[in-house]
């Protein structure tokens, strides 16, 4: 399957996704359809014969003007800016023209209780429509052509979109005064349809400017530059489209630039800022042969790498996959806002009817405004970006701390989590094998042997060890850089058991304790026989990661329960449970950590799952939330609901502060959407609301929800509020 990502820059409500949704839906080679109106963004999952254009005309056919738009490019700015503009220009004409009919409304209203006389009003009024037609016939024109779209492809099944009333507000009100004013009878109403027409672009505007900011947010990690130096046979390099770049070409990476794909460093040693793809501020350095990843910005000198992945194939292009797909997938909440949205403007234009069959039977005078305040003041538009605005203010931000959700679900679910299974080792530990003590068993005896001190000792030990390819034996490297492998002699490695060599004229062994004649057994420990005696035992452990304490402390102060649940050593277990403050089971199987995950939800408890290895998978399915990092294989990766981009360990408080944010900014636009509704269309349809309120009204809706939801990008995500939670008792070991 192929997923295509499509730009819909004139979608605005739900009754637009709900079209763009019923167009796409049930078509020969579509799997499935994500829409998300916040980012005017629609995601298709398709068979891989199908053409993405055809997926455009569907679109088109619906009455919207589509564009196909590559995720991992991050470049929809351009058109963004254009329709900025255009909505610029529009705007600026209403607003001229509504400051000169308000200056003629204001004297006509004046006229009407002090007196004026009937051919100065009737010139102010053919005054009034002289300013007004420039608005109908150019401003508004957006509204009328998607209004006109919108009701072409009724007949296809395809919901109404809100410019349906919005247009017929607009010529109605229009259409009259322009009769009136023709007849020289009749109240006119053009200041209305000027100021509507102005508050309505306004809010188009600031919509798309706050949109505009999460696609800026969004671009720190989804741009790549439009070209990339490939350096050619000759040793010159020249600029060359991403798209036209295979793997295996050589790149030059100048200084202050982005490494536009991912590659191996083959010149040169690079110093780079990942923040835009880790989270992490910090510099680091890669040196030749290591790999680096598209998007990542070089803070040094200029180096050279050699791709391995084309630009749909980097590693960013899959993060922003995921995150565009998590983003276009809708929870619950925004299904059932979607859904009342979408009949939310056949019932605009049928209580619009009946107030004003309502109102010719009490006071026909006023049936025309309520009508027209009815089809003003209605706004669903809120009420269908009150989730999804929210969503995606809070997955940028996530993205941000170097956190990536593959569902939006994910996000509400961190709300509600208050338990936490975290793994030992990869996760609260380094998974890398380090020398942590030497507990020495007995003295040599004889010989040469006999004369040397524990500091040749250990030497010999790592000169031995660095004949061995186990990775306890890098734990060796590490601490003795310097060892010259070549100090031993008759160098042979014993699988399974050690390694094995001689030092003049002694035996030295290296490896598990019956290997080396000790006694005692220890799977992560090394020993060290001189002649058959054992002499040393070498203690190896991966260290806690120096960030453990602080996210464990995060995830406390959030009111979560933290069990670590690992496969190794009991006594090792306990003497990290005990530093960090947590619960701990010990050797736990695959099954024994889905029946722990279990037993906590049994409970009633919401888990929070957070592995890196494959004994995880069984835990990390069942959780109602599962983090992993992004350097996980494939298995643990599709088993994930969260995907770490880095091993900061922090970014987990990060999620459950922010997730708990979103679903408060959540309810509150849902609130303020459905209240705004309830209160301000039966005001409207009992006459209480002069026109030009309606408009304001409508307008300041959806700006608010937009607004609200933005505090997630301005805010830092920090732990929510909680009791710190006691550890519970450790598990019995198994």
């Amino acid at each position: 399957m192929t997923l295509s990502t499509i730009s819909v820059n004139d979608m605005h409500c739900g009754g637009c996704v709900s079209k763009i949704e019923k167009a796409l839906a049930g078509r020969d080679g579509i799997r499935a359809t994500f829409v998300n109106p916040a980012r005017r963004l629609v995601l298709v999952e398709h068979a891989d014969d199908t053409d993405p254009v055809s997926l455009l005309q569907i679109i088109e056919d619906a009455g919207f003007h589509p564009s196909l738009s590559r995720i991992d490019s991050g470049r929809r700015g351009g058109g963004t800016t254009e329709r900025q503009r255009d909505l610029l220009k529009r705007l600026g004409i209403a607003g001229l023209a509504m400051m000169q009919v308000m200056m003629f409304a204001i004297a006509m209203y004046s006229g009407a209780f002090t007196g004026m006389d009937e051919a100065f009003e009737r010139l102010l009024a053919y005054a009034s429509l002289l300013f007004c037609i420039p608005v109908v016939g150019y401003s508004a024109m957006p509204f009328f052509r998607s209004a006109v779209a919108s009701l072409r492809t009724m007949k296809s099944g395809a919901g109404l979109s809100m410019d349906v009333p919005i247009a017929l507000a607009i010529a109605a009100a229009f259409t009259i005064s322009l009769m009136h004013t023709l007849t020289g009878t009749g109240e006119v109403y053009y200041d209305s349809v000027v100021m509507f027409t102005f508050l309505l672009l306004t809010a188009r505007f600031v919509d798309d400017r706050l949109k505009a900011r999460f696609e800026d947010a969004n671009g720190s990690l989804a741009a790549l530059p439009e070209k990339a130096l490939v350096v050619q046979e000759d040793g010159s390099a020249r600029p060359v489209p991403l798209a036209a770049i295979p793997a295996g070409s050589r790149v030059w990476v100048e200084q202050g630039n982005q490494v536009p794909l991912d590659g191996t460093v083959s010149l040169g040693d690079a110093v780079l800022d990942e923040s835009a793809l880790t989270g992490e501020s910090d510099w680091v350095r890669r040196h030749r042969g290591e790999t680096v990843f598209a998007g990542t910005l070089n803070r040094g000198a200029g180096f050279q790498i050699e791709t391995v992945a084309a630009v749909d194939d980097t590693r960013i292009a899959g993060i922003a996959s995921l995150a565009a797909r998590a983003q276009a997938d809708k929870p619950a909440v925004a299904r059932l806002a979607d859904h009342i949205a979408a009949r939310f403007v056949p019932a605009v234009l049928l209580l619009a009817a009946a107030t004003w069959l309502c109102w010719q039977i009490v006071d026909p005078s006023q049936a025309f405004v309520a009508a027209l305040t009815v089809l003003v003041v209605s706004c669903p538009c809120a009420l269908s970006l009150a989730t999804p605005a929210a969503i995606t203010a809070a997955m940028t931000r996530l993205r941000q701390s170097g956190i990536v959700l593959t569902r939006s679900d994910a996000l509400e679910g961190a709300a509600e989590v208050d338990a936490a299974i975290v793994d030992k080792t990869g996760t609260l530990t380094v998974h890398e094998p380090t020398l942590t003590g030497i507990r020495w068993l007995a003295q040599p005896q004889s010989g040469t042997a006999a004369g040397m001190n524990r500091t040749e000792l250990a030497g010999l030990a790592a000169a031995l060890e660095r004949h061995a390819n186990h990775p306890l034996a890098r734990a060796f490297v590490q601490a003795y850089p310097d060892v010259d492998a070549g100090l031993v002699s008759d160098v042979e490695t014993v699988p399974g058991a050690g390694v094995q060599g001689r030092y003049a004229e002694h035996v030295l062994r290296v490896g598990h304790a019956a290997f080396c004649g000790a006694e005692e057994d220890d799977a992560r420990a090394v020993y060290l026989s001189v002649d058959g005696v054992p002499v040393a035992r070498f203690a190896i452990s991966d260290p806690v990661r120096p960030d453990a304490a602080e996210a464990v402390a995060g995830l406390k102060a959030a009111g979560l329960d933290i069990t670590m649940v690992s496969g190794d050593a009991p006594e090792r277990c306990r003497a990290l449970a005990e530093e960090l403050g947590i619960a701990w089971a010990a050797r736990q199987a695959p099954e024994t950590k889905l029946e722990v995950t279990r037993e906590l939800q049994r409970r009633g408890r919401r888990v929070l799952v957070i592995g890196d290895g494959i004994n995880d998978v069984p835990a990390l399915a069942a959780a109602d939330v599962s983090a992993a990092v992004l350097e996980s294989s494939d298995l643990v990766k599709g088993n994930a609901d969260v995907l770490l981009l880095s091993r900061r360990l922090g970014a987990l408080a990060d999620l459950v502060a922010v997730g708990r944010r979103a679903r408060r900014i959540v309810r509150q636009n849902l609130f303020w959407a459905l209240a705004y509704n309830l209160t301000a269309v039966p005001l409207a349809a009992l006459g209480f609301m002069p026109p030009w309120v309606a408009a304001l009204g409508m307008a300041g809706s959806s700006i608010l929800v937009m607004t609200n939801a933005s505090r997630l990008l301005a805010e830092a995500p920090r732990p929510a509020a909680g009791a710190a939670a006691a550890p519970a008792p450790a598990l019995e070991a198994r």
